[in-house]
């Protein structure tokens, strides 16, 4: 952002529904304000994902402001006004308790001074509020750590990670996905509070480390490692961050195509991340980090099939085809790819060669499919029934149709029916 930036003379575009909302407090004789990530997504030039709303008005009063709402989360002072389709979290002012779990206040007092509400924030760049009315509110510095990228904490950082150990995961995601560095001591309180993100769940931890390996800054993921935050909760992973193989494994994340989705981007990065333990230690781990069948069977089926390669030929292709299938055979190619072009940058000797084998491949399996080639059983001009007409049956049948596969993958020009039956072994 503009390091000349002007608080005083700033104006956010709010949006119309925003602007709605809150006058429509103001109107009812309360204070309300955008706040945290919007205000700074907009600072840095972002389109916002979300709207939060701070007020001084109680949950209750928000509710008779509104015509329809939905109690999100009332008893910790947030309702969700639906204006259309579109939901915004409203949410009091508030002082939390004593933080007894690592994760959650045990209780939360209401307050009507908006400085209350962002003093218990967790980083000044998400700290800021503003409104039409009074323009930018930045108490604690967020304009100046977002022109310094710089990651610092709200007040004492070790009282903020006391409170929840969570935010040291976030101090390195937002890291990440903004190209900030983490302020001096911000980082000095997560060495030193590292063991306590055992109170934190894996599905929490999960969710923070997938949007660091999705961000543009993957290398990042080193300081889960340096500060010593997984190495009692994740050691498979710390060791992949420790190991010879670390600076490839993270170069390796950026080499993917661009038209991934995200789910199918993570699903890679993670396979990459495993890519010098194997698919027994990534599997145990993305199961220790309660993730989702499609992922883990994902990247532990890439892992296993990128130990065997594939020769250039038209037969072996068909053969890898069969037996990996489409998706898997074309996500390990751009995994080899990805880990060999990372091998060139970092050793700055390339290898044009292996390069352009994967490309090769890959052009030819795409040939082969578009021609129709027949690389599975049900591709077959022949069927389980045909064999029983022909007078096989059990076990039988499945290893002829094995056998007519075999003779397929290395001439496809034998799969038509006639030809498959007069050559089915006969005793």
């Amino acid at each position: 952002m503009d390091t000349n930036f002007n608080k005083e003379a700033f104006k956010l575009e709010l949006p119309e529904d925003v602007k709605f909302i809150i006058s429509k407090i103001e109107e009812n004789g309360h204070s309300a304000y955008a706040v945290g990530g919007c205000v700074r997504d907009t600072l840095l030039d972002k389109e916002p994902q979300d709207w939060d709303i701070t007020t001084s008005a109680l949950p209750t009063q928000v509710k008779s402001f509104f015509r329809r709402t939905i109690d999100t989360g009332i008893e910790h002072g947030t309702v969700t006004v639906m204006i259309d389709k579109n939901g915004y979290e409203v949410t009091t002012y508030r002082i939390d308790g004593e933080y007894k779990d690592g994760r959650h206040p045990e209780s939360v007092e209401f307050s009507v001074l908006l400085t209350d509400d962002l003093s218990r924030r967790d980083f000044t760049i998400n700290a800021m509020a503003y409104n039409d009315s009074e323009g930018l509110v930045d108490e604690y510095g967020g304009i100046a750590d977002l022109n310094n990228k710089l990651i610092r904490c709200v007040g004492v950082a070790h009282d903020r990670f006391t409170e929840d150990a969570l935010r040291m995961m976030r101090a390195i995601r937002f890291s990440a996905q903004l190209g900030f560095d983490i302020e001096n001591e911000t980082m000095a309180a997560i060495y030193d509070l590292a063991p306590t993100i055992k109170k934190i769940s894996m599905e929490r931890v999960h969710v923070e480390l997938g949007k660091t390996l999705l961000s543009d800054n993957p290398e990042k993921c080193l300081l889960y490692s340096k500060t010593g935050l997984f190495k009692e909760i994740l050691p498979y992973i710390d060791e992949a961050l420790t190991n010879k193989h670390t600076r490839k494994t993270l170069e390796a994340m950026k080499h993917f195509p661009e038209d991934y989705d995200k789910d199918l981007l993570l699903r890679m990065r993670y396979a990459i991340l495993f890519s010098s333990l194997g698919s027994e230690a990534a599997t145990k781990t993305l199961k220790t980090l309660k993730m989702d069948n499609v992922t883990i069977k994902l990247v532990g089926a890439i892992l296993d099939a990128s130990e065997k390669e594939i020769q250039e030929t038209e037969p072996a292709v068909r053969e890898a085809l069969r037996r990996l299938g489409r998706d898997l055979f074309f996500l390990t190619l751009d995994y080899k790819k990805a880990l060999s072009l990372a091998a060139s940058e970092l050793t700055g000797i390339s290898n044009p060669v292996k390069i352009s084998h994967y490309d090769n491949l890959k052009k030819m399996a795409t040939y082969i499919i578009s021609r129709g080639d027949c690389f599975s059983i049900k591709e077959l001009d022949i069927s389980g029934n045909d064999l029983l007409e022909f007078g096989l049956s059990g076990k039988d049948i499945g290893k002829t149709l094995e056998y007519l596969l075999d003779l397929c993958i290395e001439n496809p020009r034998l799969n038509e029916k006639s030809t498959l039956l007069s050559m089915i072994p006969r005793d």
